[in-house]
């Protein structure tokens, strides 16, 4: 190991446990300007934008060989993004809650209490055992216990020993996911980098910055006007808008949202729709839009498309009287086709990749080497198939969940990641929510009564922690860290190892950190997703499929059935069939005639993402970035394309600064006041 190695490390590991430890309390107590928010951190590309563009150059100025090397760069910024899937939604935002909230909202709610769905759950998942302890649930709520002024967080006031069973059954799950999830992607790594050459617009955007020429000082992109020109527009807009925020009274805002009323007016059906507030207010993001133009003309127009294609459909759908009602965990017919077409997906990905993946499964259990495939593949996929088993050991063993149940969360979970991974990949489609839960899947493949109350609940928690807003998950992290590396020249296997490490050693650093912050502080109230939301979805489930069971006369033997049992008397969903059909179809037929036909225009990814969150802010930006593409390359050619290209990293850039500037002042705020802003500029949606 050389020296330069050595530092490259500590340095990406000091900056990656500050993700790990001060991303919580950024975004909870301080409520701060998102640090990870989204697979587009604001931190860590900002950080790289200022290294690259300021703190290298001064280093090469002192002595060229001391400034930090594209390699160097890749491996810091790889291991910074492992830890960005920790503090927020991914895992932290609802990790404490999911577990503790369930004991309090058992005190108020009659049908939990009634059915005794609290009580069903094995002891060691929740702390306390699951009972009401008054001093793991005051000083949770409302800080009690802390003996000083509410510091942002006191790892000395956490009732450690109430906490010790349920962090002993959680913690070696979550580490066995998230290596799976690391081996998975190293897995896929060959194929789709090299192979299928994805696009990979997020570790190209990062590449660009990093570029280096050996007698310049400067990295090319940053002697490109354009790109200054890019980045100086952008930046000036958030700085306008930030301090139009921060002094609503005083500021001058520059507004990126086109309000249109009228359309609602003029066809009132269409409000019915879900989601159709972004089709009638659309709002440019300006990195979406630059991304956009980066991307295959099918790719960007498909998410383009999404909000005018699925408002119309869903309100024509809701007139006819077409059943489109859905629970966002245990399903309906939207989450159906939401899951169809991601099992579409998987599918599709394992076939076009069936030689190599074969290879690789054959050279993982012979040991012979087989063509084509990496040593380090070949590992990943033992080190993964031990972490899938030893997930589902964890979840039959202490969760109590039945074997098939458990085999088929571990898959699905595991599915998720994977496709998510893949519409990164693919499109640089950075904040992206699945809209369906596994465990919705158990419930439309078995039905009610053969899934049986327990198992339903049991797979809802362990979804309350694993899956239920994943949009700062893993494997997207993962893969674009991976490109870098490997773009860089660094060896994907050795990063794997850097990426386990990373994520074990940072999330034992923010265990202690985010339950520290509950019990001085208290849960920040103003969460109601984290607070409320996530910790009732089960158990409300649960109660509610109870009740529904004993009006039936179903309810004693569905709790009494053996697991064989419940599988024999599995009766899938006539919804989930149809509907989980129908997503399945779209992806397959929509992927058949792209491949047969050149011009065919429509991407399938339209159907994993439409009508949703994500898209329904991101659809406009999205046909903006194609529309100007096709203008510049229909006018100018690929010579103007390609001039024009360094324009759009400025613009990625500005967003980014921009989001870092207010990110800074938000912090300073709070160390030079110690009082949490009032106000808080976003750059993305939360």
């Amino acid at each position: 190991m050389t020296f330069r190695i050595l530092i490259t490390g500590l340095i990406g590991f000091a900056c990656a446990m500050f993700i790990a430890a001060f991303g919580y309390l950024n975004d909870s107590p301080l409520r701060l300007t998102y640090l990870v928010g989204n697979h587009l951190p604001i931190f860590v590309f900002g950080l790289l934008i200022l290294i690259a563009a300021l703190i290298n150059p001064l280093l090469a100025l002192l002595h060229r060989s001391i400034r930090l090397r594209p390699a160097e760069l890749a491996i810091i910024v790889a291991m910074m993004l492992v830890a960005c899937s920790i503090p927020g939604s991914g895992l932290m935002r609802t990790f404490t809650t999911a577990l503790a909230m369930p004991i309090h909202h058992n005190q108020t709610s009659a049908s939990w209490q009634k059915n005794g769905v609290l009580e069903m759950v094995p002891p060691r998942m929740l702390p306390a055992g699951g009972r009401y302890d008054k001093q793991v649930m005051d000083g949770f709520l409302s800080g009690a216990l802390s003996s000083r002024d509410r510091p942002l967080f006191d790892t000395t006031v956490v009732p450690w020993k109430q906490w010790a069973q349920p962090l002993g059954t959680w913690t070696p799950l979550l580490v066995l996911m998230a290596v799976g999830v690391i081996c998975l992607s190293l897995v896929v790594h060959r194929q789709w980098a090299s192979r299928e050459r994805l696009r990979y617009p997020i570790a190209d955007f990062a590449t660009s910055l990093t570029a280096q020429e050996p007698d310049r000082i400067v990295g090319p992109m940053f002697r490109n006007r354009l790109f200054w020109i890019g980045l100086a527009v952008i930046f000036l807009i958030h700085v306008v808008n930030g301090l139009a925020t921060w002094f609503p009274t005083q500021g001058v805002k520059i507004p990126l949202q086109v309000e249109m009323p009228q359309i609602a007016q003029k066809w009132p059906a269409l409000g019915r729709a879900a989601g159709a507030w972004g089709l009638f207010n659309p709002k440019l993001y300006p990195t979406v839009a630059a991304f956009a133009f980066f991307l295959a003309s099918d790719v960007s127009f498909s998410l383009g498309l999404t909000q005018i294609l699925y408002v119309p459909l869903m309100a024509a759908l809701i007139v006819a009287g077409v059943d489109t009602s859905a629970d966002y965990f245990t399903g309906g017919p939207t989450r159906y086709q939401l899951f169809g077409s991601y099992l579409g997906v998987a599918l599709i990905l394992l076939y076009t990749g069936r030689r190599y993946y074969w290879q690789t499964v054959k050279q993982a259990f012979t040991f012979r080497r087989q063509e084509g495939v990496e040593r380090y593949a070949a590992w990943a996929m033992r080190i993964l198939l031990l972490c899938a088993a030893g997930a589902v050991a964890v979840m039959t063993g202490w969760m109590e969940l039945d074997l098939p149940f458990a085999i088929l969360v571990v898959l699905l979970v595991l599915m998720t990641f994977l496709v998510m991974a893949r519409i990164n990949a693919e499109t640089g489609l950075f904040f992206c929510q699945p809209h369906w839960q596994p465990v919705g899947v158990l419930v439309g493949l078995f039905g009610w009564t053969a899934l049986g109350p327990k198992a339903l609940l049991v797979a809802g928690v362990i979804c309350s922690m694993l899956t239920i807003d994943p949009r700062e998950c893993l494997m997207p992290f993962v893969v674009n860290g991976l490109k870098m590396c490997d773009t860089s020249q660094v060896r994907p296997g050795r990063m794997g190892w850097v990426m386990a490490v990373v994520f074990v050693v940072g999330l034992s650093l923010a265990i202690p950190v985010v339950l520290g912050s509950n019990y001085a502080r208290g849960i920040t109230a103003t969460d109601g997703w984290a607070t409320n939301n996530v910790p009732k979805f089960a158990f409300d489930a649960t109660a509610r499929q109870m009740d529904k069971l004993r009006v039936e006369g179903e309810l004693d033997r569905s709790m009494a059935m053996t697991t064989w049992q419940r599988i024999r008397n599995a009766s899938p969903e006539t919804s989930f069939l149809l509907w989980g059909g129908v997503g399945l179809g779209l992806v397959l037929v929509f992927s058949y005639l792209r491949l047969r036909f050149t011009w065919w225009p429509i991407h399938p990814v339209l159907f994993l993402v439409w009508g949703f969150y994500p898209l329904q802010n991101f659809s406009s930006s999205f046909l903006l970035g194609w529309l100007i593409k096709v203008v510049v390359t229909k006018l100018g050619g690929g010579r103007k394309y390609r001039q024009l290209q360094p324009l759009m990293v400025g613009v990625i850039a500005g967003d980014l600064l921009g989001g870092l500037l207010w990110m800074g002042v938000g912090a300073g705020y709070y160390a030079i006041l110690h009082k949490v802003p009032q106000y808080k500029y976003i750059i993305f949606p939360g």
